[in-house]
């Protein structure tokens, strides 16, 4: 079969397009709103670098499934008027082993990031991204960790594509879109809005226009802004975040549990006016229970806590620190109650001082407070961005309640029903 090698992929690119191919710096990134062509641009760079010689490009997305259905497509078929961005002919699928070989040039691998594990030992000369906005930091890190193939005149690269996400997402600190930060060295970004994209009929334009709010900012104009269904919605970090010091009336550390999932401890600090700091957070991954642990007992000779707030599931972990002598107690688990307990310290006084502040170093609960959202209606927060959340909801609903003191009754009077009360347990 006769066929125009993959060297002459063409492809009419917008100007943010046009840079994103272009760049070879060693991390680049297409955030683009609706419409800004931004899978079809990754697509087209992975095919242009592949045809070298000698490649090993990755191909990636969070979860194999979505990408064999999304970018893998738009890769190998057709797309409406558009056709592939390899050319039927000019390479050898192998989807058993996830590989697409390039005639007379390298190979591209394909795999999702559900499973890091069996990735951990590729060797790669550069790795392709979509839906960049669904991966962890831990993700991106080990990707870049990935990309080592030393080849002549072709350098290492992971070149990613996004939708815009919320402020304190890894991306947009590392990438300086957040509005604060300084983009890490080597980064690139290149941001687009949907009517940079000349290509895109006016009935959908139209149609883009009526979005509101926070769909328009990130969908539309390309923003990296906050949620509208942000939990914490009165959460500003020029106004909530800040150094303090002074004398503490009461330390308090809370706790959530995880180990796939970050396990999280914050230490909580309140002053003689009532008002709240957080001056310390440890947020870690596989922790076994002796790390919590010692760290607690490192918290307790700096902090001197008069109480550890510990998640309800964390049995183990405080029946552990009972043995050492660190004070456990379980928290309250009012999910939503607690969200209202928080969200309470959310403000500042007559003086403009807030009732809660929170140190710069805390950049997980920082994150977590831009990304902590609902599920649907406004009673129940998604099951994600939590942990931090869940430990300080903890601490506050302690200190905001006091202690429950529950006391074991043994050998009481009847009650009024004539039940036999000698033996139980009540609170008060």
């Amino acid at each position: 079969m006769t066929t125009a090698p993959a060297e002459n992929i063409t492809l009419k690119a917008l100007p943010g397009q046009h840079k994103f191919l272009r760049s070879s710096s060693r991390e680049v990134l297409y955030s683009g709103a609706f419409g800004s062509g931004k899978s079809r641009a990754v697509a087209t760079k992975l095919a242009m670098r592949a045809t070298r010689p000698g490649t090993r490009e990755g191909l990636c997305r969070k979860h194999l499934a979505t990408l064999k259905q999304t970018t893998l497509r738009t890769l190998l078929e057709p797309d409406g008027d558009l056709g592939p961005v390899l050319p039927p002919g000019t390479y050898l699928q192998n989807k058993s082993e996830k590989e697409i070989r390039i005639l007379g040039g390298g190979t591209i691998v394909y795999f999702g990031l559900d499973e890091p594990s069996k990735i951990a030992s590729m060797n790669l000369s550069g790795c392709a991204i979509d839906q960049a906005e669904e991966l962890s930091e831990a993700d991106w890190t080990m990707l870049r960790g990935r990309c080592r193939m030393k080849l002549a005149a072709l350098p290492n690269q992971i070149y990613a594509a996004c939708n815009p996400a919320g402020p304190s997402h890894f991306l947009a600190v590392r990438f300086g879109l957040d509005g604060e930060s300084k983009r890490a060295d080597g980064c690139a970004a290149i941001t687009t809005r949907s009517h940079d994209n000349w290509f895109l009929p006016k009935p959908y334009l139209d149609d883009l226009g009526t979005f509101t709010g926070v769909y328009r900012a990130r969908f539309v104009e390309g923003l990296w802004v906050g949620s509208e269904g942000m939990v914490f919605d009165r959460w500003d970090r020029h106004t909530f975040v800040r150094h303090r010091q002074g004398t503490w009336s009461r330390c308090i550390v809370g706790q959530d549990e995880g180990y796939t999932n970050p396990a999280c401890m914050l230490v909580v600090c309140k002053d003689a006016d009532g008002r709240y700091h957080v001056a310390d957070e440890w947020y870690k991954t596989r922790q076994l229970e002796t790390a919590v642990i010692e760290q607690a007992d490192r918290w307790r000779e700096r902090y001197k806590p008069s109480a550890f707030v510990l998640d309800p599931s964390a049995a183990k972990i405080r029946e552990a620190m009972r043995a050492v002598s660190l004070h456990g107690v379980e928290a309250n688990n009012d999910v939503f109650g607690g969200i209202q307990a928080v969200q309470k310290q959310l403000v500042t006084d007559s003086d403009g001082t807030p009732l809660l502040t929170v140190e710069p170093h805390c950049q997980n609960l920082i994150r977590e407070f831009e990304c902590y959202e609902w599920a649907g209606a406004k009673d129940k927060p998604r099951k994600e961005n939590d942990h931090a959340m869940d430990a300080l909801r903890y601490v506050i609903m302690y200190l905001d309640g006091g202690t429950t003191l529950s006391v074991r009754l043994i050998g009481g009077d009847s009650d009024a029903a004539g039940n036999d009360d000698d033996e139980g347990w009540v609170s008060c």
